[in-house]
């Protein structure tokens, strides 16, 4: 039955294909010479690199604490033409989420297409087409290389089983060493068709498509049923429904740039690469994102635990929190959900942790793995960067302010009012009274890393500030019950900690006793403007941006620096210099397939982490609240979107904010907002403008205003009537039902 439904489904027009697909094409005629260029395979379960020689699962950690790193699976996904090929044409297809290798030899044509499917997360796929440019050739053969690479050191693997049914392998083991000695050993399940030293095609064939599967799981049912599913699917309805669930992701959010090709493949790169270690489905079972993505984290170097030129050995950072979540929860807020469901995970580690160390509440590593221990190297980062708890507690905030109500209560319900009350009580049992009365915290590390060990650091104290008034943001939603004596207490301490002001210079200090004539390895008080949105004068922005720019080090975590010192110029509409850091940022893009890295290739120490996905949230944020000015306030969300560099006529579609679907797309001098779907019919999207008048949206018209900075606030519906105006593709697109056919499939 389920066959049948496929292919009747097979027969339907591609719902999303007035989209310009070439947007999402990155094409080369060689590969990039540095492999860790190549691009990533992955969908949010697994995840591999193009060519590689190893496949890795979300959550599969092998070493003890700090040398805990992502086990490496040995490939059997990578696959290659050996025989002398006379052309080859390299695609990365992110619309599709397929990678396209073309070799031309010189009686056939090779087309192999490589992915980790979509729908079925623990597989990942090989189609090899051989395709005769010989008609009358009698027969065919082309020998194909498979790169497993060495054996494993993660895993105790059993032998291998071979089944000649299905010509197929299995495999299963346990990893080597836990996190702790009290984690458990995880296993996986590796089920693999056997792969030939050659195909063929005989004298009667023209074309012939071969399918290979590799299916991984950490249980063997899991693992043994997707496996049977897809060798029971056909190569073209396996692809087709691959496809069409990346194109669903596409459908639910992207940025649109008109007249400028390059600049809209890096940013479609951008969400390509965040996405591909996302999953696709809301998920309890998520082990949360790391620098490097789901596509990298083994141990490269041996005798090295973690770190940047290990990928930072899959572990989870503030990068999740700060960095990555913002800009993918202004289109894709499951996902944003999901990611605080990794940091909700080890709530009852992280309270032991805060226990240990002498405070109440919970309080979270620097480097978070598998069981939320500490797992970070470098000592000093784990004792004293702190601030990654209130980073948390930030994300929270950011996530209730862009959600409904229902959503909303839903994450604090679900352990988020537990984990928001457990931060705010760390918080109160770190800071310490002083003798003037206010509140201060020593013995930290802020962002910059080149300085620890510091007293008042700034960034972490405000952030701390944020952290124990979420809680009163909480009650005053009426989002949950909370005790609101306790709540009191909060706002009475967050009140009071000190937040360094130099008055005589018009500027933040960094830190107690910080001088100007030191560098800091990347932007620090500059997010106190951004993402943190502490009230101050344009003069003082002003003065931090300045000051802290002439002191950062020019080779430090680019990307997180410049995007926000992009946001920061943008706010004090300086285009120029927003232009100039905005750009600053391409210098760590490497290779036709726009992989990110740590650090420019040509630093002192090399590119350092790379699909440094870090990045590519970064260049997002620069996009969607720099020049796209969106800033999430307590009962509104301002808007104050500005020209890219010379681009006048750019767009952000399908993006969310409670419970509302929108696009919004400046023209020139012209903004354009439409409300393409709603949660909620009894409530509207209003347009707020400067003259205090409100705009009420209705659901498929466009509103078109000469202002450029606007503010959306939901308000009660003067109408229960709802004003659709969809066609029946936005319905299809919007609503998700293509989604749900697929998950219908799952039960067929």
């Amino acid at each position: 039955m389920a066959m049948v439904f496929i292919g009747f489904l097979l027969l339907l027009p591609c719902i999303w294909g007035g989209n310009d697909q070439s947007d999402f094409i990155l094409k080369s005629a060689s590969f990039p010479d540095d492999d860790r260029f190549a691009p990533p395979i992955g969908n949010g379960y697994l995840a591999t690199n193009v060519f590689s020689d190893a496949i890795y699962v979300d959550g599969v950690f092998n070493g003890y604490r700090v040398d805990s790193h992502r086990a490496r699976i040995p490939s059997t996904a990578s696959l290659r033409v050996v025989n002398d090929v006379i052309s080859e044409e390299y695609s990365l297809d992110m619309w599709n989420g397929v990678f396209i290798h073309r070799a031309n030899l010189s009686d056939c044509e090779v087309e192999t297409k490589t992915f980790a499917h979509r729908l079925f997360p623990t597989l990942l796929i090989v189609l090899v087409k051989l395709t005769k440019t010989r008609p009358y050739h009698s027969c065919l053969n082309v020998r194909i290389h498979q790169a497993e690479g060495k054996p494993t050191t993660d895993f105790n693997l059993s032998s291998i089983m071979v089944n000649s049914n299905y010509n197929s392998g299995y495999r299963y083991g346990p990893i080597r060493q836990p996190e702790t000695n009290t984690s458990i050993l995880t296993s996986i399940h590796h089920f693999w068709t056997l792969v030939p030293a050659s195909l063929s095609l005989n004298s009667s064939q023209e074309s012939q498509t071969f399918k290979f599967v590799t299916s991984i799981h950490t249980n063997k049912t899991e693992s043994s049923r997707r496996f049977t599913t897809a060798l029971s699917i056909s190569s073209d309805e396996l692809y087709w429904l691959h496809c069409k669930t990346w194109q669903g992701l596409w459908g639910r959010g992207k940025i649109k740039i008109f007249g400028d090709d390059d600049l809209q493949k890096t940013i479609n790169a951008c969400f390509y690469h965040i996405l591909s270690s996302l999953p696709a489905k809301k998920t309890n079972s998520f082990y949360g994102l790391s620098p490097g993505g789901l596509s990298r984290g083994g141990k490269l170097f041996a005798n090295v635990s973690g770190g940047p030129h290990n990928d930072y050995a899959g572990h989870v950072f503030w990068d999740m929190d700060t960095w990555i979540m913002p800009p993918i929860m202004m289109f894709f807020p499951d996902m944003a959900r999901t990611m605080i469901g990794s940091r909700l995970r080890v709530l009852p580690v992280v309270k032991k942790r805060a226990q240990k160390n002498g405070y109440q509440g919970a309080q979270f590593p620097w480097e978070q793995a598998f069981t939320g221990y500490e797992s970070c190297p470098w000592k000093p980062a784990s004792d004293y960067q702190i601030h990654v708890t209130a980073d948390v507690a930030l994300s929270i905030r950011h996530y209730l302010a862009v959600s409904s109500k229902e959503r909303a209560t839903e994450l604090l319900n679900s352990g988020g009012k537990e984990l928001t009350l457990e931060i705010a009580r760390f918080w109160m049992s770190r800071v310490t009274e002083s003798v003037t009365g206010d509140y201060v915290i020593t013995g930290v590390m802020g962002p910059d890393e080149y300085h620890f060990n510091i007293n008042n650091s700034i960034f972490t104290n405000y952030n701390a500030k944020l952290s124990l008034e979420l809680p009163h943001l909480v009650m005053k939603r009426q989002l949950t019950p909370v005790n609101k004596t306790e709540v009191d207490e909060f706002l009475k301490v967050s009140n009071k900690i000190r937040i360094l002001y130099d008055q005589q210079k018009d500027f933040h200090p960094q830190y107690d006793g910080f001088s100007l004539k030191e560098k800091i390895k990347q932007s620090d008080v500059v997010l106190l403007g951004f993402p943190l949105q502490m009230n101050m004068s344009k003069s003082t922005r002003r003065n931090d941006l300045e000051i802290y720019e002439n002191v950062t080090d020019k080779y430090g975590p680019d990307t997180g620096t410049w995007s926000m010192h992009t946001v920061g110029w943008l706010e004090l509409d300086q285009p120029q210099r927003a232009h100039q850091n905005f750009k600053m940022m391409f210098r760590n893009i490497n290779g036709p397939f726009k992989v990110f890295s740590e650090k420019p290739v040509d630093s002192s120490d090399g590119p350092r982490c790379v699909n440094f996905i870090t990045a590519a949230g970064g260049l997002l944020q620069a996009v969607v609240f720099g020049y796209g000015g969106l800033r999430l306030k307590d009962d509104h969300l301002e808007v104050s979107v500005s020209s890219i560099l010379r681009i006048s006529t750019w767009a952000m579609y399908d993006l969310k904010y409670r419970g509302f679907t929108f696009d919004l797309q400046l023209n020139d001098d012209k903004l354009s907002i439409t409300v393409t779907d709603s949660e909620n019919q009894n409530k509207s999207l209003a347009v707020l403008l400067r003259d205090g008048s409100s705009h009420p949206l209705h659901t498929g018209k466009v509103k078109s205003v000469l202002d450029k900075a606007i503010k959306l606030r939901v308000e009660e519906s003067k109408t229960v009537v709802d004003n659709y105006n969809h066609n029946s593709v936005q319905t299809l697109k919007s609503s998700g039902i293509l989604l749900a056919v697929f998950n219908l499939l799952l039960i067929l």
